[in-house]
């Protein structure tokens, strides 16, 4: 559930932020001193975060009516505020808004209209993987499987011998979202890949378009990944969730936290931890320690103590014999038998 809300905060933030700032104008504590209100509106962002939560939790196929819901309350207490009577004018303003927006975008009235909108999105980042890691986890038919924050399921055409076209279902917010049919245009050696796009979303409304994908290994721990997404035929509705869905966005971070939890980084304490398997110091006037057995015997508790004496042990100096004498000798006398005598041996 953190992760859908994580993937959602451009809605949630534009929710809270939108209803707080609409209530405020349309003045729905009209008897409250200016300071509450203050208080009123510092609070209302929080608990209006909290609804939209609840309502991605609970019906997470209404998301789209949290932006306008938003938007209607804004605008109407924009223009309540413009007249005397602005709690008398913005409450029913906002919610003929906030109803007209839900039905041309999301409900009825969504399929009766022939605009059609092309969206275009892209998202860049940096991943813990080789170039060719993330390729076989990016491009259909390169690997075993896909790795994807929205693929339910996916397999391969049966008709297609080149295997370069594939079925799959994508999902949003944990729900069907969209049918859709990838072909494979390009698969580059130099990392880069054009996939087609078919889709149908779960109104029957069909969108085609492009996914373009570039690799670029930095090092050979990291690789820097561009997408870039381009549909067609869209609608309105359908546009604006998508951009708050932030759908390359939540791939790319999804992509990151699969590839960095397969190749963590390397502990801080490396060297000491290989420190504490080498045997102690000795010195040739002691009695020889029995030497310990390897640190991967030891009890976690006993390793951080092994470690940290093991690395003092390596990184211990010999003190300097002391020298005060040598400085009270002449400088003619300082023959190899004044020194041994001034040094004390």
């Amino acid at each position: 559930m953190l992760l859908v809300l994580s993937s959602q905060r451009r809605r949630i933030a534009y929710f809270a932020v939108t209803m707080a700032i609409g209530l405020l104008l349309i003045g729905l504590l009209p008897g409250l001193r200016w300071y509450t209100k203050a208080i009123s509106f510092v609070l209302a962002p929080f608990v209006m975060a909290g609804v939209a939560a609840a309502v991605l939790a609970w019906a997470p196929s209404k998301r789209g009516w949290l932006e306008c819901i938003g938007t209607g309350v804004l605008l109407g207490g924009i223009l309540g505020a413009f007249t005397r009577f602005d709690g008398l004018i913005g409450l029913p303003l906002a919610v003929l808004i906030s109803a007209g927006l839900v039905m041309v975008l999301h409900e009825g009235w969504a399929e009766r209209l022939p605009l059609k909108l092309t969206f275009s999105t892209s998202a860049s980042g940096h991943l813990r993987a080789d170039g060719a890691e993330l390729w076989s986890a990016l491009v259909p038919g390169a690997g075993a499987g896909l790795v994807s924050e929205r693929l339910i399921d996916v397999e391969p055409c049966p008709d297609d011998p080149e295997r370069k076209t594939f079925y799959c279902a994508l999902m949003a917010c944990g729900e069907l979202a969209e049918e859709a049919t990838l072909t494979v245009l390009e698969r580059d050696s130099s990392g880069t890949a054009r996939i087609h796009i078919e889709g149908e979303d779960a109104m029957g409304v069909m969108s085609s378009g492009i996914l373009s994908l570039k690799i670029t290994e930095m090092d050979p721990e990291t690789t820097h990944l561009d997408l870039q997404e381009s549909r067609e035929g869209m609608q309105a509705g359908e546009v604006i969730e998508r951009w708050f869905d932030d759908v390359l966005g939540g791939e790319l971070r999804h992509l990151q936290a699969h590839f960095l939890a397969l190749n963590p980084p390397e502990p801080s304490d490396r060297d000491a931890e290989d420190a504490a398997a080498l045997p102690p110091a000795t010195s040739s006037r002691a009695a020889p320690a029995a030497e310990p057995g390897p640190s991967s015997q030891l009890r976690p508790s006993q390793r951080g103590t092994a470690a940290a004496e093991a690395a003092a042990a390596l990184h211990a100096k010999p003190k300097a014999k002391q020298m005060k004498n040598l400085a009270r000798l002449p400088d003619d006398h300082l023959t190899l038998e004044a020194v041994r005598k001034a040094v004390g041996e």
